[in-house]
């Protein structure tokens, strides 16, 4: 089980998803991706759209874990759920540059902590 945790926590810190990472995002991190990529409110709010039905989804299938650790259909949702997170990381990057996503996406991260931190720290 502790290998479980460890993995679960290296993917989340690889993914940056934990608010000490979005805190420390640094300008100069940010330098070399292109400024329009991710720019447009619209593709912000649906992201930040998509990101909220994950984290609704992840803290589901951790309920359930907590419930069931035995159940191998509940496992392999979780490792579709963060398979479908592994890509975001550049897009989260970009995104936190711009206040209306950083306050939403933040606020989000902290219910998905809330959620996981427990189970990490068990």
């Amino acid at each position: 089980m502790s290998n479980q945790n460890s993995t679960r926590r290296s993917f989340f810190q690889k993914l940056g998803l934990t608010i000490g990472a979005a805190a420390l995002i640094e300008t100069e991190a940010l330098a070399d991706i292109n400024l329009n990529r991710f720019s447009s409110e619209q593709d912000r709010e649906i992201f930040l759209q998509k990101y909220e039905t994950w984290v609704n989804n992840y803290i589901e299938v951790v309920e359930k874990e907590k419930l069931s650790k035995s159940d191998i259909s509940n496992k392999h949702r979780i490792m579709e759920l963060s398979e479908q997170a592994s890509g975001w990381r550049e897009q989260i990057k970009e995104y936190l540059k711009h206040d209306d996503f950083k306050n939403r996406y933040i606020s989000l991260s902290n219910k998905f902590a809330e959620s996981i931190t427990p189970e990490l720290e068990a």
